[in-house]
């Protein structure tokens, strides 16, 4: 097997393989058989995640009931199956026999296992059973054939192209509650009671109503045991992914970097029991080396805002570790899911609604190009890694959108050796995961999270995203923050105070006033000194060296530096080489 590990390269974590740095990014897709990962390889693309599931049973548990995998690996524990994953592994192997190989595995239990333990899982929205992220049985099942997958990957003939590890479980692999709440019933009787004794020293605790978690009109959650119960549903599932990291980590006699989906701190999917919101036990596990989020869905992706971050890289980043963002862009290639595998999957899943959902991409070629260009400026200017998800297969199968991903891995490439003084943000943007305990599930003060992120992406100026938790150590750097939650943690509020300490000014959402615009925000860090390098409302992209503009309007626009630089266009920015402080675009 591949050694690999992060590492701080000019004062940022980077993947180094074999003791050498290697430009992180990568390709994988769900369907197999329509797979680019030649295209990518002729691009020069190394990293190929490789998807494998232990079970059949969808990974959409909540809303469609899809799986886009044919084969459980144990469905049949007396004579398991890797031929779908081995097959994507010889086709990427014979594109690009130097691949590095990431299993992305699909820890989730077979239906043999959810009959054997009903008391182990929780009811689906869509029907049937699945395992409860939080269950002590599961841990120590899952780990069995987490060991067996491991075992025969190591003994493989392609175990010397092993470079790393995604883990993922839960609804759509993202580790989500199977239900979307909290897995909120007796399979978390006696768990829960163990996270209160051992949190709080309370021996007689008793599970909240599921109406206790419902917006009745007043903004702040006080009933204290669902209070707990919303930590309790988040932390538990963060254990259950740091348990089995502890697993490869252990397997591999520590030598390999393993990732996961985790700390999807600005998105909520309405529930304050989603089950991502506690990345903060996870920054300083020894077990974890990179985590793993996709490009923010709000508004369908529409142009003209930022397709953000779900988790705050900024803090990933501070505490050594990696962000390796995934980065499903849809393209104009981009087919209904029926369409590409012809009668699998009922016509109700994932429909494109006549061009206006998440599941569309673009109507034209231009317009993919853009998209594609948009998601990598955001990643490029937060030197953030990037691994393309081809979900359905085929969305980049066109040589003028490959053109485009090649040049972006040149670039990455020329990145590893690239020293350089990258332009600094001025503002703090505070993620405030504890504080969704004090909310309640499908509140207007929950929603107004992500749409003061939203906002934030059409200030004009760039900003670092942290945890509240790493307030003290960071704040010092920075002309201002911004926090976004209606109601603070104790964590969110030491913060603030710190802010008055330090005398750093701030801006905050609060219950009467939720949702923080981009007009008042952009008025707010003007009165307080920060540079706005553009003022026209369109998102703007500053760090690592780069600066990145995308328009959804056009017209004459200009991006004011904070200083003079040696400007270099690149991906053909309509403007000359120079030495200035001011670019003038006519977009």
């Amino acid at each position: 097997m591949l050694k690999s590990e992060i590492k701080k390269k000019n004062g940022l974590p980077s993947l180094y393989l074999e003791g050498e740095p290697i430009a992180a990014m990568a390709y994988t897709t769900y369907f197999e058989e329509r797979s680019c990962c030649l295209d990518f390889a002729n691009a020069g693309y190394k990293i190929f995640f490789v998807n494998a599931s232990f079970t059949t049973l969808p990974i959409n548990s909540a809303a469609t009931g899809f799986s886009p995998f044919r084969i459980g690996i144990f469905e049949d524990i007396d004579a398991p199956d890797y031929s779908e994953f081995e097959r994507e592994i010889y086709r990427t192997l014979s594109a690009c026999p130097d691949a590095v190989l990431f299993p992305r595995i699909n820890i989730s239990m077979p239906k043999w296992w959810i009959d054997a333990h009903p008391e182990e899982t929780v009811l689906t929205p869509k029907g049937g059973y699945r395992e409860a992220l939080f269950s002590e049985r599961f841990r120590e099942d899952g780990a069995k054939l987490l060991k067996l997958f491991i075992d025969h990957a190591k003994a493989s003939d392609y175990a010397d192209r092993i470079g790393g590890w995604q883990i993922c479980g839960g609804q759509t692999q993202e580790w989500f509650h199977h239900d979307l709440a909290g897995s909120l019933g007796k399979a978390a009787e006696e768990p829960y009671r163990r996270w209160v004794k051992k949190t709080y020293g309370e021996e007689t605790a008793t599970l909240p109503s599921p109406e206790d978690f419902i917006y009745q009109g007043t903004p702040e959650n006080t009933n204290e045991c669902a209070k707990r119960y919303s930590l309790f549903a988040n932390e538990e599932v963060a254990r259950t992914i740091d348990h089995f990291a502890k697993v490869i980590k252990e397997e591999t006699d520590r030598t390999q970097v393993v990732g996961t989906f985790y700390g999807y701190s600005f998105e909520s999917n309405n529930t304050v029991l989603f089950g991502s919101h506690a990345l903060r036990i996870l920054l300083d596990s020894e077990n974890l080396d990179f985590f793993s989020s996709p490009n923010a869905y709000t508004n369908n992706r529409a142009f003209g805002i930022d397709w953000a971050d779900m988790m705050p890289v900024d803090s990933v980043k501070l505490h050594g570790k990696l962000s390796f963002i995934e980065c499903d862009i849809r393209t104009y290639l981009t087919r209904a899911i029926q369409d590409v595998r012809p009668g699998e999957y009922p016509d109700d899943i994932y429909k494109t609604k006549d061009g206006t959902s998440v599941w569309a991409g673009p109507p034209t070629k231009e317009l993919s190009v853009s998209a594609i260009r948009k998601s990598f400026a955001h990643q490029l200017t937060h030197a953030s890694a990037i691994w393309w998800f081809d979900m359905w297969g085929g969305w980049y199968d066109d040589p003028s959108l490959m053109s485009e991903l090649s040049d972006m891995k040149k670039l990455y490439d020329e990145e590893v050796d690239a020293s350089k003084n990258p332009t600094s943000a001025e503002i703090a943007f505070f993620a405030d995961e504890r504080a969704y305990a004090k909310l309640f599930s499908r509140s207007p003060h929950l929603s107004a999270i992500k749409d003061t992120r939203t906002a934030m992406g059409n200030i004009g100026a760039p900003y670092d995203v942290f945890m509240v938790e790493d307030a003290k150590e960071v704040l010092k750097n920075y002309k201002v923050a911004v926090f976004p939650f209606p109601i603070a943690s104790e964590y969110g509020e030491t913060a603030m105070e710190l802010c008055k300490e330090l005398s750093i000014p701030y801006i905050s959402a609060t219950t009467d006033h939720p949702a923080l615009s981009t007009g008042e925000i952009r008025e707010f860090i003007t009165e307080n000194g920060v540079h706005i390098l553009n003022d026209s409302g369109d998102v703007i992209y500053a760090g690592n060296g780069y600066v990145a503009l995308h328009s959804a309007n056009g017209g004459k626009t200009q991006i004011t530096l904070p200083r003079v630089f040696e400007v270099t266009p690149v991906f053909g920015a309509d403007v000359n080489a120079q030495t200035t402080d001011l670019l003038e675009f006519e977009l």
